[in-house]
């Protein structure tokens, strides 16, 4: 926020008030041009350098000192400087803002008159950059009826990525510079992403059993594809039981601990972030539309009038960014009870990443949008402006909506958008939230990783950026398993460390039903096909060679059609038909003997 203190001759401003009509109120006392130039360094630090034209539009009146309120908080070598005289500001930080506060030098006096100062400083609050790719983050200006003008310059070192989404778009782009004015970003934060791919390389530690004193099967949630996200695991160790995809999409690992066994699973893996999502194989299950114990929209608070018409993903973030206030304070409170949906939006000043997160499901499902929420690890260089949740490791929450134009699921993240005070979190995320578990037919399942600990507190999460790396291609098999009446039993298994997503067809033959069904494997996991066979012989087994096609590539194996008519069968339908002669041939000689006997009477 910006704020002008002004001092006024108190006689002639006096009269003024008697002379003119009240409409006269309206006009503001000076006119502020804003030139603000960012110089990105190769580093990442931002030399900021604001440029401030003041005109007076009253001659009774003039300013005698200026404050300005920035969205930023790691400020360093402040500089004011104001007719050439370098001036000692005061500055002062908050949570999420500094104010700078300093005396003019001299008092400007009169109509028209015009009084230019600088305010510079150093930052790295406002560039990121994460392996091969930048964010860029400018806050917003805060509304002010004295701005009239304002202009945006951001330089950004030679060899920058290509931008993958600037929002508002430049009016000029000169190689490495880029130049906005106007309306378009009056008030408005801007934001701009270079690069269209990040990779992460991560290891997790998962503690399981100990306490336990009869054998236990214990589930754990690996990190999952998104929209977003691809993983490759390059070692899970000890290798589980099996793995499954659950209804959320998770990868679920199953592993078995004797009594008092202590078992410590090392995952290691790659994460591929894409800037923009890919659409889904499958419509969401209208699960995601159900009223749930956390996401209550059942409850009467979510009847309000306030909320009647947030029936759009847009206008629902928009609600709940404007309307929640982050608790700094509960972030650091141990193991923070989670609360309804409800509890949460009437306690919305005292709210934290599941609070925004649980209150955009919950109406979103009212308004009959598909949504879910994401828990996992999220990268913030600056807590203040981006603040993480650090109970056992589960850093963020954020939610996700299905789009149904695009049939896509799509992220957003309302906490950070109020915490930085207008970053855009809804148009575009950033390359910052990995996802550790999905949550969407259970609001607190499964536990992300960072939740299986066994009593140790130490960190169980590491992630960094990573160079670029080529993902194999999921490693298939498929196997004839059984038949069940007519259906023919495949296995599919997947024994690489990526997912396999797609198709899996048969064409249509004498013996086998054309078939087709979307197959989601999990790594190291497998899958269930079944065909349906058109016919099968009487008696004798058939050896046939079915050709399973893969998102398009052959997989050939053997099978073995039998009839399922069994010999037991065959044989009971003999003895039948036997019985069935017999019985006529007996009903036939009783009739000829009981002629025989009528005639000789």
């Amino acid at each position: 926020m910006i704020k002008i203190i002004t001092a006024p001759l108190t006689f002639l401003f006096a009269a003024l008030i008697w002379v003119f009509p009240s409409t006269s109120y309206a006009l503001a006392k000076f006119s502020t041009s804003y030139q603000i130039s960012y110089l990105v360094q190769e580093n990442g630090q931002t030399h900021v350098n604001y440029v401030i034209n003041q005109k007076n539009n009253l001659s009774v009146v003039y300013a005698t000192e200026y404050s300005i309120s920035l969205n930023e908080t790691r400020l360093e070598n402040i500089k004011v400087k104001d007719e050439g005289t370098y001036l000692i500001p005061e500055v002062i930080k908050t949570l999420n803002q500094t104010s700078i506060s300093f005396p003019f030098v001299n008092k400007i006096v009169g109509k028209d008159k015009n009084h230019t100062f600088t305010i510079e400083y150093d930052t790295n609050d406002i560039a990121t950059k994460h392996g091969n790719t930048w964010q860029i983050d400018i806050p917003r200006l805060e509304p002010d009826e004295n701005i009239s003008e304002q202009s945006v310059i951001i330089t950004v070192p030679p060899g920058f990525p290509s931008p993958a989404y600037i929002d508002p778009q430049p009016d000029l782009v000169n190689s490495n510079i880029y130049y906005f004015s106007g309306k378009k970003i009056s008030h408005k934060p801007i934001s701009a992403i270079f690069g269209q791919t990040q990779y992460y390389q991560g290891k997790i530690l998962y503690h399981l059993g100990g306490d336990n004193l009869t054998k236990v099967i214990s589930e754990i949630a690996l990190p999952p594809n998104t929209s977003y996200q691809t993983v490759y695991y390059q070692d899970l160790t000890p290798p589980p039981d099996s793995v499954y995809t659950d209804e959320d999409d998770n990868f679920i690992a199953r592993y078995s601990t004797s009594p008092r066994e202590e078992l410590e699973v090392t995952l290691n893996f790659t994460v591929k972030l894409d800037f923009n999502p890919r659409p889904t194989l499958t419509q969401p299950s209208d699960k995601y539309l159900l009223a749930q114990p956390i996401w209550n929209f059942d409850h009467s608070v979510f009847s309000s009038v306030e909320l009647k018409n947030l029936t759009s993903p847009q206008s629902i973030y928009d609600y709940v960014v404007d309307k929640m206030q982050y608790d700094y304070s509960k972030i650091n409170r141990q193991k923070p009870a989670r609360t309804p949906a409800a509890v949460s939006l009437t306690n919305y000043q005292s709210a934290i990443c599941t609070d925004f997160t649980d209150i955009f499901v919950a109406l979103a499902r009212k308004a009959g949008i598909h949504a879910r929420e994401l828990q996992g690890f999220a990268i913030s260089e600056n807590p203040d402006l981006k603040p993480l949740s650090l109970t056992q490791d589960v850093l963020h929450a954020w939610p996700e909506y299905f789009n149904r134009e695009s049939a896509t699921w799509i992220q957003v993240d309302p906490t950070w958008a109020n915490t930085t005070r207008g970053i855009d979190y809804f148009h575009k995320l950033d390359f910052n939230h990995i996802v550790l578990a999905i949550h969407g037919t259970d609001a607190e399942h499964p536990i992300p990783a960072g939740g299986y600990r066994n009593g140790s507190n130490s960190k169980s999460i590491f992630i960094e950026p990573a160079d670029a790396l080529s993902f194999p291609d999921p490693i298939l098999t498929v196997q004839f398993v059984d038949q069940e009446e007519s259906d023919l039993i495949f296995q599919i298994n997947n024994s690489s460390g990526v997912a396999f997503s797609g198709q899996a067809k048969v064409a249509g033959n004498e013996y086998l039903q054309e078939t087709a069904q979307t197959l989601k494997i999990a790594p190291f996991g497998q899958a269930t096909f079944r065909i349906r066979s058109q016919k099968l012989p009487f008696v004798r087994k058939d050896h046939l060679k079915v050709i399973i096609y893969l998102n398009g590539k052959p997989y050939e194996t053997a099978v073995v059609l039998g009839s399922t008519t069994t010999p037991l069968t065959i044989l009971t339908g003999l003895g039948g038909i036997l019985v069935l002669i017999a019985v006529g041939t007996w009903g036939v000689h009783l009739r000829r003997q009981k002629r025989k006997t009528s005639l000789y009477r």
